[in-house]
């Protein structure tokens, strides 16, 4: 290493650039050094954050979101020390199966995998393997937080990373809830009080120079985000480290033993073989329902309570399997229950259909119906676990796998176009309000069943919103709207 004097500053020359430095010895105040590579990190963090403005800052959200979301992960790639070739594949795949719903359409769903699915793929970026991917993952905004204040403390002089990490910590506990909870409630006040707003907006205006409070409250909520993304190195460590283990003792029977195992199984099949025998009888059977109780009552009632239930019994039979696997009677008692569980959700399948034949299809009944055919698949599952004495991770693994695919899959399904097609087309109570308050993707079905039956069902016509540019495009919308257009240009005038 080189050291030479600037105007009484040591500037000294290493391997990985040119450093700032104090002294071998730095004095109790403490110079943070500024590295070449911190000036490219914040040179990166500036023009993120500036991406970041001309994408999504008001903006009705859009293609520019997986944009942006594809350069927050090319950002870190180019930040990371290392990442081996086959890596970068896996960290290609990853991010277009996570912002392909994005292009689709933006919704809470589209959104949930978008963040997830990029959490993940971060995490690979860091250099994490395995078993450490899923907890890097969910560890990594709150760590990515903490990183971004000690980084801010650290440049404003507190050079001890052990006295930062605690202060940051520290300032987490003490600060985020009230400034979050803080903002929240300005918002309502200002919402409320249209003369606190008038404040606030002349105050925004009187310096023309000056970004308005709610975008520079945007940049600030950026600002995190974005480090977190450029600083995977610095928090591989913290991010891999495995949660500290108890004393492994002995263990000891609590409310659930081989006892209390035996008798909640006789009494829950019990329990379940009336509901098994009613569901016989007048869902199957064809008898007629006690008088003052129509078949839609029957239907919307036992629908969804039947599917907690069965949630409870999968919970339940994960918690005693470690009592049934050496028992024949125990194990036999879990089949039968279980068996009783997956048939009861297949009738609660039934109630429903029922139902929506009168009444029409919902977003809550469709939802309600994937759910229940989750349930039955995963109870099927549990089943199969116990007959061939699979262990949890075995069942985990696919009952996960299940509900990955099935929820990614949902991304790309229409639930309007599906509802207002089935509504339409099926002899049910139509809900004109609700049908006519459906989505963009509802618009070209309904405008083609108001061409067959050469009358409008829903008043004022049909419009999709065109975008005002690139970042604001939907695959789904677009779609529709072109439907939507060639539905009209046909029609007769």
């Amino acid at each position: 290493m080189k050291t030479f004097l600037i105007r009484g500053v040591p500037l000294a020359m290493q391997q990985d650039g040119w450093w700032l430095n104090a002294p071998a010895d730095p004095p109790a105040s403490g110079k943070a050094r500024v590295t070449r590579a911190s000036v490219w990190h914040v040179a990166l963090l500036v023009a993120m954050i500036a991406l970041g403005d001309a994408l999504v800052w008001q903006v009705t959200p859009g293609l520019s979101l997986a944009v942006f979301g594809a350069a927050m992960v090319l950002a870190a790639v180019v930040t990371a020390r290392r990442l081996h070739p086959k890596r970068l594949g896996v960290v290609v795949a990853g991010s277009l199966l996570s912002f392909l719903p994005l292009v689709e359409l933006v919704q809470p769903l589209s959104l949930a995998i978008a963040v997830l699915g990029g959490s993940v793929v971060l995490a690979v970026v860091a250099g994490l393997q395995g078993r450490d991917i899923p907890r890097a993952a969910l560890r990594l905004w709150p760590v990515g937080m903490e990183q971004t204040v000690e980084d801010g403390a650290r440049a404003l002089g507190r050079p001890n990373t052990h006295l930062v990490s605690g202060w940051a910590r520290q300032a987490i506990r003490r600060w985020l809830v009230p400034v979050l909870l803080g903002a929240v409630f300005m918002l309502l006040l200002l919402m409320a009080n249209p003369i606190a707003d008038r404040w606030v907006a002349d105050v925004a205006a009187w310096d023309p120079t000056l970004p308005q409070a709610e975008r520079a409250g945007f940049w600030l909520c950026l600002l995190p985000l974005v480090w977190t993304a450029l600083r995977l190195s610095a928090m591989r460590e913290r991010l891999a480290a495995a949660p500290a283990r108890r004393h492994a003792g002995p263990r000891q029977e609590g409310l659930i033993n081989p006892a209390s195992t035996v008798r909640a199984l006789v009494l829950f099949n019990g329990v379940f073989l009336v509901q098994t025998m009613l569901d016989a009888i007048y869902l199957y059977g064809g008898v007629g329902l006690p008088r003052g109780i129509t078949y839609a009552e029957y239907a919307h009632r036992g629908a969804y309570p039947l599917v907690v239930t069965g949630l409870l019994a999968g919970g339940f039979a994960l918690l005693t399997r470690r009592w049934v696997q050496g028992d024949t009677l125990l194990r036999g008692l879990l089949l039968a229950w279980v068996a009783q569980n997956v048939a009861l959700v297949v009738s609660s399948l039934v109630r429903l259909d029922l139902y929506v034949g009168v009444y029409g299809l919902t977003h809550l009944r469709l939802a309600a119906a994937i759910w229940m055919g989750m349930t039955a698949v995963g109870l099927a599952l549990i089943f199969w676990q116990v007959c061939a004495g699979r262990n949890n991770l075995w069942l985990m693994l696919r009952g996960g796998g299940l509900s990955v695919a099935v929820v990614y899959g949902c991304a790309f399904f229409s639930f309007d176009a599906a509802i207002a097609r089935y509504n339409l087309t099926h002899p049910v109570a139509q809900d004109r309000a609700y049908l006519c308050g459906l989505g963009a993707a509802a618009r070209p079905v309904i405008a083609a069943a108001e061409v067959a039956r050469r009358h409008r069902i829903c008043p004022g016509g049909h419009r999709i919103s065109v975008p005002r540019d690139w970042r604001e495009w939907g695959f789904r919308t677009a779609r529709a709207r072109n439907s939507l257009a060639a539905i009209q240009s046909k029609a007769p005038r």
